[in-house]
């Protein structure tokens, strides 16, 4: 009986806990939100110079196309979230680069 109440509160943030370890729940409200921030962010990432550079490009286009890829395929909602997070993590890692350069 105790092992149930500890595996409800994984990491006693209660936010962390619903996103992470109960998003099956909030499956289409979350692949809609990471749809789009996704989808933004890698466009104005290549549109701040991802184009001219084959590196960025390629990078940009695998980390954003398996994010999608994995909301399409309705895979498990631990690899959507986490491969929409290093999505967005090379995003912003290249909109810095191609603004400070």
């Amino acid at each position: 009986m105790e092992e149930d109440v500890n595996k409800k509160d994984v990491t006693g943030i209660p936010i962390l806990d619903k996103i992470f370890f109960q998003a099956n729940l909030n499956r289409y409200g979350i692949s809609a939100l990471l749809l789009i921030a996704v989808g933004c962010m890698g466009g104005a990432a290549v549109g701040t110079g991802g184009l001219e550079n084959t590196f960025q490009l390629a990078v940009l286009a695998v980390t954003t196309m398996f994010s999608l890829s994995m909301m399409l395929a309705i895979a498990p909602m631990k690899w959507v979230i986490l491969s929409s997070v290093v999505a967005i993590i090379c995003d912003v890692i290249f909109i810095a680069i191609n603004l400070l350069s």
